[in-house]
C-alpha cells in the first residue's frame, strides 16, 4: 500500500464503496478535474446520532481516505446513527502529496477567511444538510509524531470517546507518551483544550465544526513515519472505536 495515492482511482473506489453501503453520493464542488464529494446515509435508529467524518484535508496525509475507504468496502460503518463523510477533501493535494492545495492553501487553517473554492463549496454543502452533530471525527496524520494521539473538543462534559478509541488503537500501534504535543500540553496520547483555543493562523475544520454544529469534535493523528498498513490499521480502529462507544 503506497504512501501516494492514485487519485482518480481512490474517487472512483470511495464512490463506488459508498453507493453499494447504501450511502447518497453528491458532488458539493470540483477542483481542476476533480470532484468533491460527500456521501450520507440515515441511521435506522428511532433517534440516530448525528456523526461526521473527514479526511484527506491535507494532501501528505493519505492513511485516512484509505482507511475510510476500507470501511466503506468492509462496510463496516454503524447503520444506526445518521453519517454524513468527507471522503477526500483536497484531491490536488493528495495528488501532489503536499499538505496544500495546488493553489498553496493550507485547507484545515482556511476555516476563517474561507479563500479556497474547496473550503467554501465544503462549508455550503456541510450547512445545508448539518444542523448539530453529536460526534465530528478529522483524520489526520503527523510527521514528527512518535505514536497514534487525538485532540478531543468536549466543552460540554459528555461522556469521553478517548479511553475507547486509545485503547482500540493500542492494538495496532503505539500511544504518543509526550507530554507536549506540537506546544500543546498532552497526557496518554490526549490533548484536551480547556477552552476554544485561538489559532491566529485560521480556524481548521475541527474548531470551525465545533462552534457550528456541537457535539464531541476528536481530530485523529497517526504517526506518517510508520509503515501505511499500521496507519490505516490504526485510523479504521479509532473510528469503530468512536462510533462504538455510547
Amino acid at each position: 500500500m503506497p504512501n501516494r495515492v492514485n487519485v482518480d482511482q481512490l474517487l472512483i473506489d470511495l464512490i463506488n464503496a459508498a453507493a453499494a453501503a447504501g450511502f447518497e453520493v453528491h458532488t458539493y464542488g470540483q477542483i481542476e478535474n476533480w470532484p468533491l464529494y460527500g456521501f450520507i446515509r440515515r441511521g435506522m435508529s428511532n433517534n440516530p446520532q448525528q456523526i461526521y467524518l473527514s479526511t484527506g484535508i491535507h494532501g501528505d496525509e493519505p492513511a485516512g481516505p484509505l482507511a475510510l475507504l476500507e470501511l466503506l468496502q468492509d462496510d463496516t460503518l454503524s447503520r444506526i446513527h445518521d453519517i454524513i463523510l468527507c471522503p477526500a477533501m483536497n484531491p490536488s493535494g493528495l495528488t501532489a502529496n503536499t499538505r496544500e492545495d495546488a493553489n498553496g492553501i493550507d485547507l484545515n487553517r482556511d476555516y476563517t477567511n474561507f479563500n479556497s473554492h474547496e473550503t467554501v463549496t465544503h462549508r455550503d454543502w456541510c450547512h445545508q444538510h448539518i444542523q448539530t452533530l453529536d460526534l465530528a471525527l478529522h483524520l489526520h496524520e503527523d510527521w514528527e509524531a512518535k505514536g497514534f494521539y487525538l485532540y478531543e473538543l468536549n466543552f460540554e462534559n459528555h461522556p469521553s470517546h478517548s479511553p475507547a478509541i486509545l485503547k482500540a488503537v493500542a492494538q495496532h500501534i503505539a500511544i504518543e507518551t509526550s507530554i507536549l504535543i506540537d506546544n500543546h500540553p498532552a497526557h496518554g496520547g490526549i490533548i484536551r483544550h480547556e477552552t476554544i483555543p485561538d489559532i491566529p493562523e485560521g480556524l481548521p475544520e475541527a474548531i470551525y465544526f465545533h462552534k457550528h454544529f456541537g457535539g464531541i469534535n476528536h481530530t485523529f493523528e497517526t504517526p506518517s513515519n510508520f509503515a501505511i498498513e499500521k496507519r490505516v490499521a490504526a485510523l479504521k480502529a479509532a473510528v469503530l472505536a468512536a462510533m462504538d462507544t455510547p
